[in-house]
């Protein structure tokens, strides 16, 4: 099953409704746990680490690091187990 990773809110204070990727802390093809770490991304005020929402594996990745997106939008895809 396809899960996709979506750029959550990350508070009700930020200005902009963007985020800039800093670094994916997992590539295209690797494995990642429920709750691990996947990107780390930077708002206005706060850096975040964005989690992965369920176990497998990095399928696709559709913004690289130093690219913005908005919240809400679809940033990967895991292939879950």
């Amino acid at each position: 099953m396809q899960v996709k990773i979506i750029i959550p809110r990350l508070g009700s204070s930020d200005e902009s409704n963007q985020v800039k990727i800093l670094r994916w802390l997992k590539r295209k093809g690797e494995r990642v746990e429920k709750g691990e770490p996947l990107l780390e991304v930077e708002t206005d005020k706060v850096n975040v680490e964005i989690e992965a929402p369920e176990a497998g594996v990095v399928s696709e990745i559709y913004a690289e690091a130093g690219a913005t997106a908005s919240f809400n939008s679809v940033v990967a895809l895991l292939q879950s187990e």
